[in-house]
């Protein structure tokens, strides 16, 4: 049953983040630009996220060190990711440059392997390839690539795949796992308010049809998927919610159709299908090596015992 659970999870967890275009896109065709979004989409999940720990008596006590991994991982690393895939959204369908995103577990596996030498299989390497071939063909429109679009679009998959990386870091590793995420949306909310306030680009918005979007884009797209990830994490593990992850981008790429219009070409369907190829070959191929060091591990402590 808690198996069933994580599975529904899972899946809801990817819908809902690959709503993002949806409500996003609707507040920029009607004027509304980036920072002016951005600041209420984090503010709200923000303070939803607050209420629901306080109610649950989550403690957010912190040291120093935590404090800043958390400013560079959290503002320089997953912040910073939402204010480049919006930028994309201008240049090119809103689907393909968030399928052009999920490409962040390509990107994991070569961070890893360059600071925490973490070898690469042939595999891992053909997933590489995969994936910048697949990038090529998503981007490809009536001839021509759209190099902005597709130049911010790869930025967040170094950005988000460092957020990622800087997981690894023992402080944050220590964290738990709620209070991490409220400290990483409250930094966001400061950092676009910071930004927006210099650039004297937050518009105040208060009509029903705004607000409602960006509830949405806030509680449903941010809050309540991160929390169904946590949630479908504990029970079927990373590697079965990574996959299940593979909706994000087809639920953009629907909306995108369907909701605004989009037209895609054969070429941008068989970019997408090699980028999919490519990010399950690289999740499957660190859940064996993860399983192999876990087996080691047995193996040792097995040795132990006898002796």
């Amino acid at each position: 049953m808690e198996k069933i659970k994580g599975i529904i999870y899972a899946c809801i967890s990817a819908g809902t983040f690959g709503m993002i275009p949806l409500f996003a896109n609707t507040a920029m065709r009607e004027g509304v630009n980036n920072d002016t979004i951005l600041v209420y989409r984090y503010v709200i999940a923000a303070l939803v996220y607050g209420v629901y720990l306080a109610f649950r008596n989550i403690s957010l006590k912190i040291n120093r060190e935590t404090l800043i991994e958390l400013l560079w991982a959290g503002v320089g690393g997953y912040g910073i990711t939402a204010y480049f895939l919006f930028l994309s959204y201008r240049y090119m369908p809103t689907g393909i440059a968030t399928s052009i995103h999920y490409l962040y577990p390509v990107v994991v596996a070569v961070f890893m392997s360059l600071f925490y030498k973490q070898h690469l299989s042939i595999r891992v390497k053909g997933a590489i390839v995969l994936a910048i071939l697949g990038v090529y063909f998503m981007s490809w429109s009536d001839g021509e690539i759209k190099w902005a679009g597709l130049i911010f679009a790869l930025l967040t998959t170094f950005t988000y795949g460092t957020y990622i990386v800087a997981l690894n870091r023992p402080h944050l590793k220590a964290l738990n796992a709620d209070a991490l995420t409220f400290y990483v949306l409250a930094f966001t909310a400061l950092f676009y308010l910071l930004t927006a306030g210099l650039r004297r680009n937050l518009v105040l918005n208060f009509t029903p049809h705004f607000l409602f979007d960006m509830s949405m884009l806030g509680i449903l797209s941010t809050v309540i998927s991160a929390r169904l990830l946590v949630a479908a994490v504990e029970r079927i593990g990373s590697v079965a919610t990574s996959v299940l992850g593979t909706l994000e981008p087809i639920t953009a790429i629907i909306i995108g159709v369907f909701a605004f219009q989009e037209e895609l070409g054969i070429k941008n369907f068989v970019g997408l299908l090699l980028v999919l190829i490519a990010v399950l070959i690289v999740i499957l191929s660190m859940n064996e090596r993860h399983k192999k060091k876990q087996r080691q591990i047995f193996n040792r402590q097995f040795d132990a015992r006898r002796k």
